[in-house]
């Protein structure tokens, strides 16, 4: 092949990100998919289509079309139309918090404390910042008990019959880690849970943050043994606030419904990103939103997520009898961050 021919499949291949960043189809292809399924700007109506939701989206289309850098942009653009229209809700607010059994804590504890002796480090994962790597325990010999023995909390969470997809761990932060906010694949990851296993005994509070399908944003305070259910590709979620500590492990448990279309759910998400996603808008008073890779910080505010300063908090161990609490349990019972502790 020529030395020409070379410089012109370079030029095409950048070309093409160019006109439609981290995309496999161009964009007149996109453009035509897109009025074929009547999408328009601005949206009328949302996935769930709540006040809150809308409130909470719009506030990002806002950030989004800030945004100068075209790759960022896109995939910004990419992340935020599949949580708050493409992907589908099942429950009302999209997270709740229980206990697992604790059989299956126990072995899960017995596995962490044993391979911490000699944990290896996890591959680089874009969505971590911390200046230590965290360790990687490998439990893919409980992978199987665990995806069934959840399967059934899962299912009765959601409301939907349910396939497994993975269970991701043992990941044991370090210390000065934290988790950019960020949605799940939404090929794979759409019925989820993080259960917390343990952490050291030097750890200060290290919440899980999630956004619900009402507007609220929520800092969870896990205990060893309880779980966090959440529509994890729906929801934005991440742990912004820096682990200060040795270490915290947990396990990451994903499943799909029965008759889930993988792929075109990837490409409807590409879809729905709209006909404007390129311009540049001056907006005013607009907290600035950086985009790294697949995930979300808001820089300029503290702890890099500007929502933390109207959170709602809660605090571990959840129930040991079987319930499930979520936003409704906090407003109905009226808690405070001070009350909710003791009460549970």
């Amino acid at each position: 092949m020529s030395h020409l021919r070379y410089i012109e499949i370079i030029y095409i291949f950048l070309l093409a990100l160019f006109v439609c960043p981290l995309n496999s189809m161009d964009e007149g292809e996109r453009m035509k998919n897109y009025h074929a399924r009547n999408y328009t700007w601005p949206l009328t109506k949302l996935v769930p289509d709540t006040p809150g939701w809308h409130d909470l989206m719009q506030r990002r289309f806002y950030q989004l079309e800030e945004i100068e850098e075209l790759d960022e942009k896109y995939n910004g653009w990419l992340q935020t139309m599949s949580s708050a229209l493409v992907a589908p809700n099942f429950t009302e607010f999209g997270w709740g918090l229980s206990r697992a059994p604790e059989d299956l804590l126990k072995i899960l504890k017995e596995t962490l404390h044993e391979g911490l002796k000699d944990a290896k480090l996890e591959n680089f994962v874009e969505v971590i910042s911390s200046p230590n790597r965290p360790y990687f325990i490998n439990a893919r010999h409980l992978t199987a008990r665990i995806l069934d023995e959840l399967k059934p909390m899962h299912e009765e969470w959601s409301g939907v019959s349910l396939l497994p997809s993975v269970a991701y761990g043992l990941r044991a932060y370090r210390n000065e880690s934290s988790l950019y906010m960020h949605v799940d694949k939404p090929t794979t990851h759409i019925i989820s849970s993080i259960l917390h296993i343990d952490h050291s005994k030097d750890s200060e509070p290290w919440p899980i943050v999630i956004e619900d399908f009402v507007g609220n944003t929520h800092e969870v305070h896990l205990e060893s043994g309880d779980m966090l259910f959440y529509e994890s590709s729906k929801c934005f979620h991440g742990r912004p606030k820096k682990f200060i500590g040795s270490w915290y492990s947990s396990i990451f448990v994903h499943y799909h419904p029965v008759g889930w279309d993988m792929g075109g759910r990837h490409d409807e998400s590409h879809y729905a990103v709209p006909e404007h996603w390129g311009t540049i808008k001056s907006l005013a008073a607009q907290d600035k939103l950086q985009v790294i890779g697949t995930s979300f910080r808001e820089p300029d505010c503290p702890d890099d997520w500007c929502a933390l300063k109207n959170s709602k908090e809660w605090f571990g161990p959840a129930p040991s009898d079987g319930r499930v609490l979520t936003t409704s349990d906090y407003e109905i019972q009226g808690k405070t961050k001070s009350t909710i502790k003791d009460e549970l």
